[in-house]
């Protein structure tokens, strides 16, 4: 498996990533949104119904998807019109009470999540997410997940979300592994970057929100089309 990516210099295709991840991996931190769990619906669902309530035009599923990743402001500063950015505040309050109320209508865990974490259950598993903690804490609860993970880091945990390296600096100290024992697994190119800036070996989620050309452009060292991959990539 691997990232079939092009070089930006000479124009020739290469297997960017080919060999499997061979050092002996302690710490697998993954991404929620697009990588664990596909909550975009419900996303979409209240992201629309905000609009709509502050009189404004609703937008399409893939439009909302595709703005998904960056956490609640910047969702919402890319879904209201330009002029209207200075009620983001009331935006804001108005999304997370549809939502907050709307988390598992129809978000549920990609097929082999649950096959993945049990196989990996001896290792140390961690999420770093841009969605707020405490909506995090009830999804991987209701989901019946949460047990697996030694560490989540929600977006108002850290000053600076994705793509900053924060919320994956903390996870590495926390539990108490070295960046080059780490994998991060993410479906959008802010998780390549924080990834990346972090020194952890990064692998996206091509069956993501986002999909495989933005990962491979952001750099990412493999990329896969189903999280079972992970259990021959992942030693």
């Amino acid at each position: 498996m691997g990232a079939f990516r092009r070089h930006k210099t000479c124009g020739c295709h290469y297997w960017h990533f080919q060999m499997r991840i061979m050092f002996k991996t302690e710490l697998i931190i993954f991404d929620l949104d697009g990588t664990l769990i596909d909550s975009s619906e419900d996303i979409a669902w209240a992201v629309n119904m905000t609009l709509m309530e502050m009189g404004f035009k609703g937008l399409s599923y893939q439009a909302i998807k595709e703005r998904i990743g960056w956490g609640v402001k910047m969702l919402l500063e890319k879904v209201l019109p330009e002029e209207k950015l200075h009620l983001l505040e009331e935006a804001r309050i108005i999304f997370m009470g549809y939502y907050s109320n709307h988390l598992l209508v129809k978000t549920g865990l990609y097929p082999g999540v649950k096959n993945v974490l049990e196989h990996f259950k001896n290792k140390k598993l961690a999420v770093a997410t841009n969605k707020p903690f405490n909506l995090t804490e009830r999804i991987l609860g209701e989901l019946n997940i949460s047990y697996y993970f030694k560490k989540v880091v929600g977006g108002d945990d850290v000053q600076n979300k994705k793509p900053a390296p924060e919320a994956l600096d903390v996870i590495l100290k926390e539990v108490n592994v070295p960046p080059h024992k780490a994998v991060f697994i993410g479906d959008s190119k802010i998780d390549v970057e924080a990834g990346k800036t972090a020194g952890i070996v990064t692998i996206g989620a091509a069956y993501g929100f986002r999909g495989r050309k933005e990962l491979e452009d952001a750099g990412a060292d493999m990329v896969i089309e189903d999280i079972k991959e992970l259990i021959q990539e992942i030693s």
